[in-house]
């Protein structure tokens, strides 16, 4: 019985029909038998007769030209970078309100005007503490040309020392307090009027206590804005938003197949159908994350805009401009096998056919750079390449 199937055979198709067969298995049998030189299953041995049965073609890496182009849609944002919001660094009511919205206005330019009791109670801290530093340093004098003349205490002396040094400090903090509400070491020395003739102490000048200037970060647009006359106001309010229009960003979704496609400083055609406008731009940030749900990663444009029609809000379609580029190595998109997580091919060495993981570069869709585990003048496969990675996981192959 142990050779009942080979009975069968003979009387279906008679001797030299089982012949063939037999032969025919054993060469199948043989050309899927691992290779000798085949490392943990990164190499398979297949025979010829197989390989032109599976119609397996093969094509030799190297340098190739890839037309880079592609389309897609995106938005015109406000360019962060030159933009700002304008809030007060102290509270208090506002009483001049001078810029409106689409107003050009210029760096440190006053904007709005605030009258505000904290400034002013900051102010008289400064003015006090200028005329106490003035005293401590004429009590220091005289106490300096009395101890001299061995006349007064030497503990008084150190004490007027001490005194002179407190008021040093004081002076310091409350002009740094001022510093931090935004005046400025001129606006500082406009406080106070420096003593005349025979008098000993600074008096305050004519200027207002509580009057603070609210100037502009940025060169810019007025393109927000929420203040009015008699409104209180503090730290917290955003009086206005000024940006500097001349440029603006256009942020896209880009599927991850076409991020390859893309590098910074890539010149780019952006047009808009709507509002019947045509730009230049380029590449300025490609994201190193893809949306979770979509796949998609996002791509920045900067986009130049002197004339300010380009708003943000508008949908526009951006053009790569087509760039041809001639990569060291490069091979048949059909060469391109996704094993796991990893994209990988199958060259040939030989009777054997190893798996190599390879790092992606451009593509133009027909042709793929390979940036890491090729190299040039390798013999790859393309035509029919999943048979090979068919036969492949068959085995137990994996990529570590």
């Amino acid at each position: 019985m142990k050779n009942f199937p080979e009975m069968i055979l003979k009387m279906l198709f008679g001797p030299l029909t089982l012949l063939l067969l037999t032969l025919g298995i054993a060469n199948l049998v043989k050309s899927a038998e691992p290779s000798a030189n085949a490392s943990s299953l990164l190499a398979i041995t297949l025979t010829d007769e197989v390989i032109k049965n599976a119609q397996i073609t093969l094509e030799t890496a190297g340098s190739v030209q890839i037309k880079t182009a592609m389309t897609f849609q995106g938005q015109v944002k406000l360019n962060t970078g030159r933009a700002a919001q304008v809030v007060p660094r102290l509270s208090g009511v506002v009483t001049e309100v001078r810029k409106d919205l689409g107003d050009a206005v210029k760096k440190d330019e006053v904007i709005a005007v605030i009258e505000s009791r904290e400034l002013a109670n900051a102010k008289s801290d400064y003015i006090e503490a200028v005329n106490r530093l003035e005293f401590a340093r004429i009590s220091f004098a005289r106490e300096e040309a009395l101890s001299k003349q061995k006349i007064s205490a030497k503990e008084d002396y150190l004490a007027s020392g001490r005194a002179l040094q407190e008021a040093e400090l004081g002076k310091h903090l409350t002009g740094q307090k001022l510093r931090a509400l935004g005046l400025d070491a001129a606006a500082l020395s406009k406080l106070v009027v420096a003593p005349k003739g025979g008098k000993k102490w600074f008096i305050v000048s004519g200027q207002s206590l509580t009057r603070y200037e609210v100037r502009a970060a940025v060169d810019g647009l007025v393109i927000e804005k929420n203040v009015m006359l008699g409104q209180a106001v503090d730290e917290q309010t955003k009086l206005f938003v000024l940006a500097d229009m001349s440029a603006v960003w256009v942020d896209a979704k880009v599927l991850a197949k076409d991020l390859n496609l893309l590098k910074v400083g890539q010149k780019t055609k952006v047009t808009s159908k709507n509002a019947r406008l045509i730009g230049l731009g380029e590449v300025i940030y490609i994201g190193s994350r893809f949306d979770e749900k979509t796949q998609m990663g996002m791509v920045r444009v900067l986009l130049q805009n002197p004339e300010g029609k380009w708003r943000p809000g508008l949908f526009v379609s951006v053009n790569l401009l087509q760039e041809n580029v001639s990569p060291p190595v490069a091979v048949s998109m059909e060469a391109i096998q996704v094993i796991g997580d990893r994209n990988a091919l199958f060259v040939q060495i030989g009777k054997n056919f190893e798996v190599r993981p390879v790092k992606l570069g451009i593509s133009d869709g027909r042709m793929v750079e390979i940036l890491e585990g090729l190299s040039g003048g390798e013999q790859v496969v393309t035509q029919n390449s999943f048979a090979i990675k068919a036969e492949w996981l068959n085995r137990g192959g994996e990529l570590k």
